[in-house]
């Protein structure tokens, strides 16, 4: 009888071991699947994000390609009429007995209608830069931005402090680096509260990886500061923090030009705390020809 039950017991133990190691089987194909199902699903994410980025890649140049077209539109048609305002402006600056304020005033008019009609000359292909870079002093390149904004600058009562040596100078393309701290500082009049301050520094320094002299401009105001994703996106095309308002080619315009100059653009920004702030910095090499 013992025998005969130990003859039945092996049979039945080979039974269980086969089905454990069925069962175990099962669990290392279904681990398996799992993990080939995981690798699947991460590669099909990587696919769809990068799809996304190409089709808005590709909306954005289609966008650019139609902005170019509409500027080049525009430019054609306002070239007339910037020659009649550019004889009118001199027929006025040479009228005797003008007053010294008046004739200053107009001498600027003049200054910022030549670059328009450079801008749209260059906007229709008539000439690429030709002109060489220029040594300028920066305090009063900066003086004559904060002097063309004066009128926002009132309407906001908005404080602008300007910390800059005197004696402080570069050489880049004048007209172009004006472009770029009349953006940034237009950005920080629309984002300061009534009575906001802004501070507009500018001073010279060494770089950390070579022995070049470095221009750094720093524009720093008090508004309510940008998001963590604004941050990420402020460069981009077309991406604006001010609605219909703005039009999203400022930075993106700006970033092109510093980096035309061989220099760099960087912000940070704090949204809460006891000091909200954004501050733009903006580096040039002192001879960024």
């Amino acid at each position: 009888m013992a025998t005969e039950l130990r003859n039945n017991v092996k049979p039945a133990q080979a039974d269980v071991t086969a089905m454990n190691e069925s069962l175990m089987l099962g669990l290392v194909r279904q681990h398996e699947l799992t993990e080939a199902a995981e690798r699947l699903n991460v590669q099909l994410q990587t696919e769809i994000i990068a799809r996304k980025r190409a089709e808005g890649a590709l909306i954005n140049s289609e966008k650019l390609a139609s902005v170019r077209r509409m500027a080049t539109v525009l430019a054609h048609e306002i070239n007339n009429p910037l020659e009649a305002v550019t004889n009118i402006l001199f027929l006025a600056q040479t009228t005797e007995g003008l007053p010294d304020a008046a004739l200053q005033y107009l001498q600027m008019a003049d200054a910022e209608l030549k670059r328009i009609a450079h801008i749209t000359r260059q906007t229709l292909g008539f000439y690429r830069e030709s002109s060489a870079p220029v040594t300028f002093h920066l305090a009063i390149l900066l003086d004559l931005v904060v002097d063309l904004l004066q009128a926002k600058q009132i309407s906001k009562r908005a404080i602008i402090d300007k910390q800059c040596e005197k004696e402080l100078q570069m050489t880049a393309s004048q007209g172009e680096l004006r472009q770029v701290v009349s953006n940034l500082l237009m950005n920080s009049l629309d984002a300061i509260p009534e009575a906001g301050k802004i501070t507009l520094r500018s001073r010279i320094s060494r770089g950390f990886r070579d022995a070049r002299h470095y221009i750094r401009i720093t524009i720093s105001d008090n508004g309510q500061g940008m998001s963590g994703t604004a941050l990420g996106q402020i460069f981009q095309p077309f991406f604006t923090t001010k609605g219909s308002v703005g039009n999203g080619l400022g930075l993106w315009v700006s970033k092109q030009i510093v980096g035309k100059h061989g220099g760099s653009i960087q912000v940070r920004s704090r949204t809460s705390g006891p000091r909200q702030e954004t501050t733009f910095s903006v580096v040039l090499p002192v001879n960024a020809s």
